[in-house]
């Protein structure tokens, strides 16, 4: 994954998908879920606008997205840097929980163990920090990505961009 390192202060938690503020024309407000896939290469906005939904089944309305696909991709990178630097065993938790459950797409759970069977790349995501994740193979940031995140949702668009961005994390964040 190809981004640049941005310095932020740690945001607060997204806002779970139900405390969503109803549109101000009374209509209903919809939260659009992306798939994971693009994540951990760089997104390009045909990924986060396609018409139709994200095609791995979740259920989403498809619809055109309208945000900036670099924007996303840093802000997603971004939140799991601060998980893994303030959670020392975020990413084990991640991991745990995901070997654990037992209604994994198999396509998903194809593609995790082919990526694990690379020891290399494996032992780069079990070390990532802020500082190695530029340097870090495309597929070892792919494979981090998918032991943390279970996918990602966008809310609406007159939300700021830490309110509309909806991470479903593997594991809820220590102390919660």
């Amino acid at each position: 994954m190809q981004t640049d390192t941005i310095r932020r202060t740690p945001r607060k938690a997204p806002v779970p998908p139900s405390d969503i503020p109803a549109a101000d024309d009374g209509a209903q407000t919809h939260v659009q879920p992306i798939s994971i896939t693009p994540i951990g290469a760089p997104l390009t906005i045909e990924d986060v606008s396609a018409p139709g939904g994200c095609g791995d089944g979740c259920g989403c309305a498809g619809g055109d997205i309208d945000i900036d696909a670099d924007l996303l991709d840093e802000f997603v990178t971004e939140q799991v840097l601060v998980r893994l630097e303030t959670e020392p065993a975020f990413l084990a938790r991640s991991i745990a929980a995901l070997a654990a459950a037992d209604d994994l797409d198999p396509e998903l759970t194809e593609e995790i163990e082919e990526l694990e069977s690379d020891p290399v790349l494996l032992r780069d995501v079990l070390a990532a920090t802020r500082e190695s994740l530029p340097d870090m193979e495309s597929d070892a940031v792919v494979l981090l990505f998918r032991y943390v995140i279970d996918h990602v949702a966008l809310g609406p668009e007159e939300l700021p961009l830490e309110d509309r961005v909806m991470i479903e994390w593997r594991v809820e964040p220590a102390g919660v």
